[in-house]
């Protein structure tokens, strides 16, 4: 093999990582039937080179399989070949920014590099190697001809707010009083300003939700400038003088004269007037000592929380009484079963227990606007309900449809036969530690205990008007014969039972324009259709390219008007992936969505010879700044 020149050679080692990224993951197994996952890097004819698990491994053709000698000799002939452009087919010189030129062939242009061809080899430059006339270069041979499509531009890590602008939002400065509710515009420390408003600060990390509340997103306080530090710093300042005082007004609600209300009160419109003097009609759905949570007849797409001192003193009586006549018509001794934890009759625990009416079995409940939620007894599986908008008449706050409910798992699972990820088994919950009591208004859940394999867990739900989220892990020896992978899945149901007796005319009516639409990280959103044959599913969407995912969502007729949006909070060493049901032909018989962290996804295709489980540390926990979110709009049906 010829030896690189020293700048390519620098270049090579730095983008390695990079390259590794762009490429997708392939089983590559040995002549012994053993497999592993890994990213395919190069193969010359002799030797395949690949990334696993952060590692650059070589590894002889010769003790490959046959298919997996064909698939490296498929990869290379690709890499070398396959995205070659006319354009490309000349040689072009090529120089870094101290000046050392090389001539290779041009093959594409990224936002992050320019892939060129070299002596045979495929390698990626980042663009902040190049030179000036080297972009330019790569950006005509990219057809990129218009002048406002320029290269990106790469800042230092520190930039100073007051003179920088990046999409015409100017940052957020400290300069007096800043307000809470608003969102406000943060700058990373590389730059880039995005709008959001500001949650809270924990530990680390600063919570900040965007897209009018859509998307909630933990960003480590590190990866902020200095200005949108102390913002940070400010606002948590703020809210939690904001809180006491909330308190202190929370007691003097109790002895605050209301208006008379009558049942039918708590669905109809009222005209609520804002401290300002804004009026806005809306219906009630639940108050807090935070605030009140209203429907907007305007915009009954969901729920909108607004804090107490932002309504009238006239506007908080009315939400405060809807909030006791709520209260009283609530049952005030409702059947309740105690926690019982495994026995040899039982063979998992059981939460505190509704035994009784439509929450019978479930733990924790909200009924909201636009759907309900509630947690089992099991203490792993949450069921969410869609409502439909009432369609005549003043009560819109609608009744649950007529669905079967989409739930959410939380997944400790081992697998029988190690490397075949088939084979798992959930992890039965032995005992819970002080089991949270049935509730109707708790917003957390945080459920602890001990596992079959006297593993301990932690699961915590987080449900409000605003979305779902769902995060935790379990803490086991990391000597375990069997290891516990752990993950949370999304779980979209069989909409059509007794669909086997069914005629094809009589299901699309029914299924109608259902679609999930995911979000890859290595190619554009793509759509799968509910009505398309699972295995049809499969043969368009082959490859590792459309998995893993940055987001998804479900849209069409068996979500009514909804559109249920689920995504990590971040994907940074995690693997959120789709896959198909374990059962039925039609993906509107059940999808699942995902996520766990990268190590526990590599753990279950690979046998129990070839790992040291006890090197995957993070297979165990997904944390609280990684959950996964789901969060449901209703549009106009």
């Amino acid at each position: 093999m010829k030896k690189l020149p020293i700048f390519l050679s620098a270049l090579f080692l730095t983008s390695l990582n990079l390259y590794a990224q762009d490429q997708k993951m392939h089983p590559w197994t040995d002549s012994q039937g053993r497999t592993l996952q890994a990213l395919f890097l190069k193969s010359d004819g002799s030797t395949l080179t690949i990334n696993w698990n952060g590692q650059v491994v070589p590894i002889p053709l010769a003790s490959l399989s046959p298919e997996s000698q064909d698939l490296a000799r498929k990869l290379a002939a690709e890499a070398a070949f396959g995205s070659i452009s006319k354009k490309s087919s000349s040689l072009h010189a090529w120089t870094d920014v101290q000046g050392r030129t090389l001539e290779a062939k041009f093959i594409r242009m990224d936002a992050a590099s320019v892939t060129i061809e070299w002596q045979g080899q495929v390698i990626p430059l980042p663009l902040a190697t190049l030179s000036p006339q080297s972009l330019a270069l790569a950006k005509e041979l990219s057809g990129q001809k218009d002048k406002s499509q320029t290269i990106p531009k790469f800042p230092p890590t520190e930039v100073n707010p007051s003179a920088k602008k990046t999409k015409e939002l100017e940052v957020t400065t400290v300069t007096g009083e800043v307000e809470l509710e608003e969102e406000h515009n943060w700058q990373s420390s590389t730059g880039a300003v995005i709008k959001a408003k500001f949650l809270s600060i924990e530990g680390e990390f600063v919570n900040l939700s965007m897209k009018g509340g859509r998307s909630d997103q933990s960003v480590p306080l590190t990866r902020l400038s200095k200005t949108s530090q102390e913002l940070a710093r400010k606002l948590q300042s703020d809210l939690e003088k904001q809180t006491k005082l909330r308190l202190r007004e929370a007691s003097k609600r109790k002895k605050m004269n209301v208006p008379d209300l009558e049942e039918s009160d708590i669905s109809r419109y009222h005209q609520w007037i804002s401290s300002n003097g804004n009026e806005i009609e809306a219906i009630y759905v639940a108050a807090n000592d935070n605030g009140v949570t209203l429907l907007m007849r305007k915009n009954p797409n969901r729920p909108y929380e607004l804090g107490w001192e932002r309504l009238s003193p006239d506007s908080q009586a009315l939400a405060e009484g809807l909030r006791r006549l709520k209260e009283k018509m609530t049952p005030t001794n409702p059947v309740i079963a105690p926690y019982s934890p495994a026995s040899e009759k039982r063979r998992a625990a059981v939460l505190p227990r509704y035994t009784k009416g439509k929450w019978a079995n479930y733990n924790t409940v909200l009924e909201s606007a636009v759907y309900d939620v509630a947690l089992h007894s099991n203490g792993y599986v949450v069921h969410l309900w869609l409502k439909d908008e009432a369609k005549e008449g003043t009560d819109s706050l609608g009744e649950r449809a007529d669905r079967v409910p989409l739930s959410i798992n939380f997944r400790p699972v081992y697998y029988r036969n190690p490397g075949d990820h088939r084979s798992w088994t959930l992890r039965r919950i032995k005992t819970f530690e002080d089991p949270p009591f049935v509730s109707r208004e708790r917003e957390t859940t945080t459920i602890k205990g001990i596992l079959d394999n006297d593993a301990s867990f932690e699961y915590n739900v987080e449900i409000n008007h605003r979305g779902l989220s769902f995060w935790g892990g379990v803490d086991e020896n990391r000597n375990e014969e069997s290891p516990t992978m752990f993950s949370i899945a999304f779980y979209s149901p069989n909409f059509i039972p007794n669909v086997t007796n069914m005629a094809l005319k009589d299901i699309e009516p029914i299924v109608g324009d259902g679609a999930l639409y995911i979000d890859p990280m290595e190619s554009k959103r793509a759509k799968i259709d509910m009505m398309m044959k699972w295995e049809d599913v499969m043969k368009k969407f082959a490859g590792a390219e459309w998995n893993p995912i940055k987001s998804s969502e479900f849209m069409g007729k068996p979500f009514g008007s909804h559109k249920i949006k689920v995504t990590p909070a971040n994907t940074r060493d995690m693997y959120f992936r789709w896959t198909k049901g374990y059962s039925g032909i039609y993906p509107f018989q059940a999808i699942h969505l995902v996520l766990s962290t990268w190590d526990s996804y590599q753990l279950r295709n690979m046998k129990k010879s070839d790992v040291n489980y006890s090197e995957y540390k993070d297979r165990g926990e997904i944390p609280k700044n990684k959950r996964l979110n789901v969060n449901i709009i209703r549009g106009r049906g």
